[in-house]
């Protein structure tokens, strides 16, 4: 293949960042033979001459020869190839005698994925792991990705990182992927999420952590794991969910928003790469950025003095950090393009420092786990999720046992939403909105509501008020004296219906968009409520409904049946709700409020102006974990707060007072 490259490319090839030799081509250091095996010739026509298989192997190779044996023979300050740069002493390579002195076993060439008609060879990734680890440890997982411009490069570009992040209690790996112009930029970052899949599914063979992956990526690498933490369609096609990736670290690409870099640029090599059509936007990260997304944090570096950074790499740090998200741009001082990739993992290399502490951070901030209890109220093995703070959120000397909370997934949730909100309950952590409790989901029933079912096949309501958090409470050093339960649509609801059965189980509630009915008694449901959710929960409470089973699972109706024993428990109560809900939730939630405040319950009420079911607002969330936090610390204190209703939320949000009447459906 053959492509025009204007003098503009310059900037594209001082990704090598190698001093040409004297004599070869003119002054400007981008006019040579560039050791990524293209071929740059010194003239305004140049032409990249790019070639597959066998030839193009030896193509790169013979480059690279020529080059060193000319390059070696010049001037004290011309670079090394695939080493160091900027005049210091290379290191030395990684040998096996050195990952044995580290205590590090390789495995070399692993297959991580098979597609006909592709290099098996980029299909393959090495893997690092210490030599001696428990036989339950799972360590946090690292992959990298090469650069080499989206068309060249290989795993062993990783160079001494390996003796960097294995002592630090990592497993690490480097893979190769797909390159073009054989494959599109999506099917590379495919088959580097295909690495991912790979490395997740295989966890536990080698001591890895399948809920705390993290992604480092140099130059066109830096590019696709930047791709791969915004948009998610690449990991969940390879079956990893997004929230386990635990961290993004990017290491001096130029390519974040695609669109702007394209219509900024008269380079055709990106034309090449990427096209020009609306189709970048898939490959470009800034384009997947989305305020209600679980994007992982990032760490970006970017090469000292290097023009992208101001164009690229600082607004895509603003951006992320913009939609609520952890961002963090880093100038690195004194290393060019290739030099910050080539030094690190070398001892005293500060951007390693800074990366170690940063995955280390990441890693500790909280540990999740998936298991299972046996029991005979439902379904056994019972499924269910938990989450403990790590130690930069306990107390100096560790904690005693943590309070608990029950947190309960929508309708067609299951244990894994605890993991898509892990990232909050860090946050919340950060911010000291909510003190170190132990989160436990459990997988419940489609569209179960949590209950206590009529035919008593499953027993939902009682588990959580009692067996649950006490199995909980023994299993993960919580305190079952101080238990709260909380959820969002279907949980808001349970959680509501769970607590005010047994208000004297728990601290505090809250329900989050909770499926509330309007009424005190079914028969007073307005038609069209009544139609809408009678298809739905049929099974539930009978066909016809059985009206007095369906008002004792009525949060509403308990509250108004017996208000003295909400009143003399104690309970902290949390009503909240978008105030356009789809599924017209809001009118329920509404009606229980006012149901709460005739009958002198004490509670805190938010109907949130301008949001809706789904998706919902990480404040909505982050201001329900402060209430819960203020329960949790002192009962008295939630209480005396909530006897006022909230007439603010965060802004932009706003609290609507209730309605003269019941308001009717939206049209």
């Amino acid at each position: 293949m053959q492509g025009r490259i204007p003098a503009g490319v310059r900037s594209w090839c001082d990704k090598c960042t190698v001093t040409p030799p004297r004599g070869l081509g003119p002054s400007n250091k981008n006019a040579f033979f560039c050791p990524q095996g293209l071929l740059i010739l010194p003239a305004q026509e140049a032409i990249v001459v790019v070639m597959d298989g066998i030839i193009a192997a030896m193509h790169r190779l013979l480059l690279t020869a020529l080059f060193l044996a000319v390059a070696t023979s010049q001037h004290a300050h011309s670079a090394r190839i695939g080493v160091v740069m900027d005049g210091d002493e290379p290191a030395a390579p990684l040998t096996a005698d050195r990952l044995d002195a580290a205590g590090i076993e390789v495995r070399h060439d692993v297959v991580y994925g098979e597609m006909p008609g592709v290099d098996a060879e980029r299909l393959r990734l090495d893997l690092y792991t210490p030599a001696q680890r428990g036989p339950e440890e799972r360590l946090p997982i690292l992959l990298y990705l090469h650069g080499g411009g989206w068309f060249a490069g290989d795993k062993t570009q990783s160079f001494l990182q390996p003796l960097a992040f294995v002592p630090q209690g990592f497993v690490y790996a480097s893979a190769n992927y797909r390159l073009g112009p054989a494959a599109t930029v999506a099917e590379m970052a495919q088959s580097a999420a295909d690495a991912a899949g790979w490395l997740v599914r295989n966890a536990e063979e080698f001591g890895g952590d399948p809920h705390r992956l993290f992604l480092i990526g140099y130059s066109a690498g830096a590019h696709l794991v930047s791709l791969l933490g915004t948009n998610a369609t690449f990991l969940e096609q390879a079956g990893v969910d997004v929230a386990s990736v635990r961290g993004v670290v990017s290491l001096d690409t130029a390519v974040y928003d695609l669109p702007k870099l394209l219509a900024d640029t008269d380079v055709d090599f990106y034309q090449m790469v990427f096209g020009t059509t609306r189709d970048v936007e898939e490959v470009s990260p800034w384009h997947h950025v989305r305020y209600d997304a679980a994007h992982p944090p990032f760490l970006i570096f970017y090469s000292e003095g290097r023009p992208a950074a101001l164009t690229q790499t600082i607004p895509f740090a603003q951006r992320l950090r913009d939609a609520g998200h952890s961002a963090t741009a880093v100038e690195a001082i004194g290393r060019s393009h290739g030099a910050l990739n080539a030094y690190l993992g070398t001892e005293g290399d500060r951007s390693t420092r800074r990366i170690v502490g940063f995955l280390r951070r990441q890693a500790d901030a909280s540990d999740y786990a998936e298991t299972t209890l046996k029991t005979e109220l439902v379904p056994s093995p019972l499924e269910y999720s938990v989450l403990r703070p790590g130690p930069a959120f306990l107390p100096d000397g560790g904690a005693d046992a943590l309070p608990i909370l029950l947190f309960l997934h929508g309708g067609n949730g299951d244990r894994r939403w605890l993991a898509s909100q892990r990232r909050l309950f860090e946050r919340a952590w950060e911010l000291g909105l909510l003190p170190p409790v132990v989160v436990a989901t459990p997988s419940a029933a489609s569209l179960g509501y949590y209950m206590d079912f009529r035919d008593g096949s499953e027993m939902w309501t009682t588990l959580l008020a009692g067996e649950f958090p006490r199995l909980v409470a023994e299993r993960h050093d919580g305190d079952s004296e101080r238990v709260a339960i909380a959820g969002y649509s279907m949980g808001g609801v349970g959680a509501l219906r769970v607590s005010f059965k047994n208000p004297e189980a728990f601290v505090a509630v809250a329900g989050m968009a909770a499926g509330i009915e309007p009424a005190l008694a079914f028969d007073e449901l307005p038609a069209w409520y009544e139609g809408w959710k009678g298809a739905r929960l049929g099974d539930r409470f009978g066909t016809p409904v059985d009206a007095a089973f369906w008002a004792e699972n009525n949060p509403a109706s308990i509250a108004a049946v017996n208000p003295e024993r909400l009143r003399a428990s104690g309970l902290a109560i949390l009503v909240e709700c978008g105030g356009e809900d789809q599924f017209h939730n809001h009118i329920g939630n509404e009606f229980l409020h006012r149901v709460l405040t005739e009958q002198r319950i004490p509670h805190e009420y938010r109907l949130v102006h301008g949001e809706a079911h789904v998706p919902i607002a990480p404040e909505r969330m982050l201001a329900t974990f402060e209430f819960l936090g203020r329960a949790l610390d002192g009962p008295s204190q939630a209480k005396r707060v909530a006897r006022t209703r909230y007439d603010t939320l965060l802004a932009p949000m706003q609290a609507m007072g209730p309605p003269e009447s019941t308001p009717e459906p939206p049209k």
